[in-house]
């Protein structure tokens, strides 16, 4: 091969393939081409071979040795080009520099590499006092590409640029001078210019629109369309405009995809079919990611027209290669289809027997809004929205239903069991307060009033403003709830809440004390252990074997952790609703974490010393004490966490994780009270409520658990068996191994005691 063009040679070259670029040994100090002696200095480099020969051949081609460094900073511009390897361009023009002061195309090339001010202006002005005007000029018109360093020119640096272009020798646009009146706040000057330019830079035009000195129509003429975005922020109608007066001077831009995008984003729906609809079919099928169908299939939706059959399948059958913007979008049909479908659903009247959380359509819409980049979309907040009003209508068509067959029931004195309970609460939830209050009191005659029908007509007069009587059903229902020892969170919050209302009414310190205490422990009780919680009823607690683990296997306790012991800083996160006022006690909850995965490589390195350590199964009968809850913990994206931080606080602060911890598959045991939990195998009739019931059933080592502590272990292990009852499962020991079968996973195996 005797020539390359000069981008291959360069690929070559930062990929060391020498043997590519063997014939430039033959031509590198001959070739016409100027580059080829730079390119085989760079190969002689990084092979590491003499460079005296070759650098002694620029020095002679370039005259001087800060000649010679230049070009070679020119020829290391061109290949180390990304933005982490210009210092190696700028290294080369120091050294020009360190040879030359003077020299202006070495300061040109350390300011372009480097984005030196200084090194700018000496480059002009080098330039200026030797008489190059041509390249002045042309150097002047390249500044616009480093406008991004503006800001760091001084007024003395403005003020020279200025002197430069107007001096008429120096043949140049107009662009940089209406920057350097714009930088100097030579306002009146900067206005003239405009006028006169075909385009301006965003930064100007809006900086001048803002403060009131030229008109939107001024400042969209001067604008190329892509800026228009900038210029007016979410003006999104104006912006759509601003673009379809641009389409009708029929340049390139803006492209049929641009104006879909735009018309979608101020809400005119009908040109957005309109455009698609009447697009020549190669521009829609040009569309690699599918955009456009996907915005048309939205569009209608919008219109409540049915999804375009051809589209959906072009939008489908790209489903697989869509990245980005793209994907958020496909999630945003999918979305916006199970929508539409429960409207119609709802229309119907069919499904008022149900609330809407069970129904299929609304389950995908959910898991849709989930999805991680239609969460960071922009249509994920109104499509939220749509979603929240339409449960908020289907449920109050629901409730409102089920209290028409409970009123229907108790005319027909066919009211049982916690029917009257379900009557009170729908009349709640539909807003029939005085129904409810009467109906409760009728109930009363015959009845005995419960810590629920006090607690039902106290809400009815919180809701209509009379407080005053409802705080003396909140007492009547809270005080049969101290009698009777039935504990419910919701009867204290309410109390309290009602007593905020009344400034004459206050509750002593201690009594507040007591209240949210038991507040506290009645809602860590209402996280029960179910079928759910663990895939066999056997979760893993990955740790590490010291002193702390010995003790906690030996005296069969589980500890729960603070939240500064916790390895994820933003654990048990600070949220605005959880303070020293909120009912919830935030800073006294503890954890302790297990998992459902059992074969975790991650888990045996953060958690279990590296491999040293050991992985514990717990078997759980499902029994735990007051005041300890159990729960599996959610996993939401951040963005979305952060957006619903106000929302299920407690859920927010206790149950919740970052996606990043999903592979954790974590189940959370906690409390407010207790730093310890014992747990032991419940022998029924006599068992100690105060621990929990469960057992560990296997303990696994790492593969690197250390061979001087296997007789430790096998110790505890004979011990724990020692004291189980002859029907009680024994500890097994085991230990994990890489595997044979495949070197990137562990497996288990038993050890014989």
């Amino acid at each position: 091969m005797n020539q390359a063009d000069d981008k291959k040679l360069i690929d070559w070259i930062k990929n060391q393939e020498f043997s590519k670029v063997a014939f430039l040994a033959e031509c590198w100090d001959t070739h016409e081409n100027e580059w080829y002696l730079g390119f085989y200095y760079f190969i002689q480099y990084l092979k590491q071979e003499n460079l005296d020969d070759v650098l002694a051949k620029i020095v002679s081609r370039y005259h001087n040795e800060s000649s010679a460094y230049c070009y070679l900073g020119d020829v290391a511009n061109k290949i180390y080009d990304s933005f982490n390897e210009q210092y190696i361009p700028a290294s080369f023009y120091r050294h020009a520099i360190s040879f030359n002061a003077y020299n202006a195309e070495a300061h040109w090339g350390l300011f372009v590499t480097s984005h030196s001010p200084d090194s700018c202006i000496r480059s002009l002005k080098s330039d200026n006092e030797s008489g190059q005007f041509k390249r002045l000029g042309y150097k002047i018109d390249n500044l616009a590409y480093h406008k991004t360093q503006f800001s760091k020119f001084s007024d003395q640096d403005w003020q020279a640029i200025k002197r430069f272009m107007q001096d008429e020798r120096v043949k140049c646009g107009k662009e940089m001078l209406v920057f350097a009146h714009f930088y100097l706040d030579e306002t009146e000057e900067a206005l003239s210019l405009i006028h006169e330019m075909d385009n301006v830079d965003i930064e100007i035009i809006k900086t001048y629109f803002d403060r009131g000195f030229i008109s939107k129509e001024l400042a969209l003429s001067k604008l190329y369309c892509f800026s228009f975005d900038q210029l007016l922020g979410d003006d999104h109608q104006s912006i759509y405009q601003a673009h379809v007066q641009e389409a009708q001077k029929g340049e390139a831009n803006p492209t049929l995809s641009v104006l879909i995008q735009k018309a979608f984003r101020a809400k005119e729906y009908k040109d957005v079919v309109t455009y698609y609809e009447e697009a020549p079919e190669d521009q829609i099928f040009m569309q690699h990611d599918a955009i456009l169908p996907l915005y048309y299939l939205l569009a209608l939706s919008y219109l409540n027209h049915a999804p375009n059959k051809q589209a959906l399948m072009l939008a489908n059958s790209k489903a697989s290669t869509l990245r980005d913007e793209s994907l958020a979008l496909y999630q945003a049909v999918k979305c916006r289809h199970n929508i539409d479908a429960l409207e119609r659903i709802f229309s119907e009247r069919e499904f008022l027997n149900l609330q809407i959380r069970f129904m299929g359509a609304y389950q995908e819409a959910i898991d849709t809004l989930n999805n991680s980049l239609l969460i960071k979309h922009y249509l994920h907040e109104p499509m939220s929205k749509d979603l929240d009003s339409l449960k908020t209508k289907w449920n109050n068509a629901y409730h409102n239903h089920q209290l028409a067959e409970m009123k229907a029931k108790l005319a027909n004195g066919d009211m049982q069991g916690d029917d009257f309970q379900r009557l009170h609460n729908f009349g709640i939830e539909c807003g029939e307060f005085d129904f409810v209050i009467n109906s409760i009191n009728e109930f009363h005659k015959n009845n005995t009033p419960t810590m629920s029908s006090y607690n039902s007509i106290g809400v009815c007069h919180y809701f209509k403003e009379e407080f005053s009587t409802a705080i003396e059903y909140y007492k009547l229902a809270l005080d049969l709830m101290v009698s009777s020892k039935e504990y419910s969170h919701t009867i204290i919050s309410n109390y309290i809440s009602c007593t905020e209302k009344l400034p004459d009414i206050k509750i002593e310190k201690d009594d507040l004390d007591t209240l949210r205490n038991k507040y506290n422990i009645e809602l860590t009780n209402r996280f029960k252990w179910d079928i759910f919680t663990a895939k066999t009823g056997s979760l893993f607690k990955y740790s590490p074997f010291n002193i702390n683990t010995i003790d906690a296997l030996t005296n069969q306790y589980l500890y729960l952790a603070s939240k500064g012991q916790l390895n994820d800083p933003i654990e048990l996160p600070t949220l605005s609703k959880l303070d020293s006022d909120s009912l919830v006690e935030p800073t006294n909850y503890r954890i302790c974490s297990l998992s459902n995965n059992q074969n975790s490589m991650l888990m045996w390195s953060h958690y279990a010393q590296e491999h040293q350590g050991i992985m514990v199964e717990y078997w759980f009968g499902g029994e735990f004490p007051c005041g300890v809850g159990v729960a599996k913990v959610d996993y939401a994206d951040h963005t979305k966490r952060n957006r619903e931080k106000d929302l299920y606080v407690f859920n927010q602060y206790l149950l919740t994780k970052n996606k990043e911890w999903e592979y954790e598959s974590e189940v959370r045991i906690f409390s407010n009270q207790k730093e310890t939990v014992g747990f032991y195998n419940y022998d029924y009739p006599n068992n100690d409520r105060d621990k929990i019931n469960a057992q560990i059933r296997s303990i696994t080592l790492g593969c690197n658990f250390p061979e001087n502590k296997k007789r430790l272990i096998k110790n505890i292990v004979n011990s724990l068996n020692n004291h189980r009852k002859s029907h009680e499962q024994k500890v097994v020991l085991r230990e994990a191994l890489i595997s044979e079968d495949n070197n990137f996973a562990l497996e288990y195996r038993d050890i014989h005691m």
